[in-house]
């Protein structure tokens, strides 16, 4: 078996619905802090029930692969061709909390209630203290992500990014060598890092597409918008401009 996300957490979940036309096909989910994330079939899949969870596994897997967190590894698909059996996430899908993984199963098929899973989650016991872990079990690698380097000493142009009205993060790219990436605006907290899953994913599609780091920053603007009450949207303002990468953090960290 391939290494993916834990399958079970007791934390909070963001999930995103997974259809097939006007059909649901269940839900995709993430931990919001953790390092958990899975699919949940809805009543709807019928026949096609099992095919449809390994479907979706399998799709969790290459996001493990890439080095996502589960919440980038939902927001990754979303916008992405729709599977002609198993569906796929729409481009205006709105991402919903969950407060357990449990309510999220129920509201996929009441008729199929999900039970406590193991006694050890998230690196804890039930009471919430700490597993104790011997040596020789440290978590599993992934492959490094496909993407552009996330460290530069050249000046950067950055975009930032707005969700309703409020700027959430920036994507930034390096104007002399290949580097891009993603900095989240630390006063909206988890908001600003919730959004970084789309446009990280986006630029992970530019580097497979053999774009430059410039080119792929520029192109994230003239994408059709996902989810803009999750993600957010690139404002219609000329690009900035700051002197190094260091400069931008400052002003992710303190505006």
């Amino acid at each position: 078996m391939m290494p993916n996300y834990d399958a079970w957490t007791r934390l909070p979940v963001f999930y995103l619905p997974v259809t097939l036309g006007e059909v649901l096909v269940g839900y995709l989910w993430g931990s919001q802090n953790g390092n958990s994330a899975g699919f949940f079939a809805s009543a709807e899949t019928g026949g096609n029930r099992i095919k449809t969870i390994v479907y979706w596994n399998d799709r969790l897997e290459e996001t493990y692969r890439m080095g996502l967190t589960p919440v980038e590894a939902i927001g990754y698909w979303i916008g992405k061709p729709a599977d002609p059996q198993f569906g796929g996430i729409a481009g205006d899908a709105e991402q919903g909390e969950a407060r357990t993984i449990q309510e999220l199963a129920l509201r996929a098929d009441p008729g199929r209630p999900l039970g406590e899973g193991p006694w050890i989650q998230d690196g804890t016991f039930p009471s919430g203290s700490p597993e104790e872990r011997s040596e020789g079990f440290g978590a599993i690698a992934p492959v490094p992500t496909p993407t552009y380097p996330d460290e530069t000493t050249s000046a950067v142009i950055y975009l930032p990014v707005s969700l309703k009205g409020v700027i959430v993060g920036y994507v930034w790219a390096s104007t002399n060598d290949d580097a891009a990436g993603y900095i989240p605006r630390a006063a909206v907290g988890q908001a600003g890092v919730v959004a970084g899953g789309l446009w990280r994913s986006r630029l992970i599609d530019a580097r497979m597409a053999g774009l430059s780091a410039l080119d792929a920053a520029r192109r994230c603007r003239s994408l059709p918008a996902n989810a803009p009450g999750t993600f957010g949207l690139i404002d219609p303002i000329p690009e900035q401009q700051a002197s190094t990468l260091s400069d931008l953090r400052r002003l992710a960290d303190q505006s």
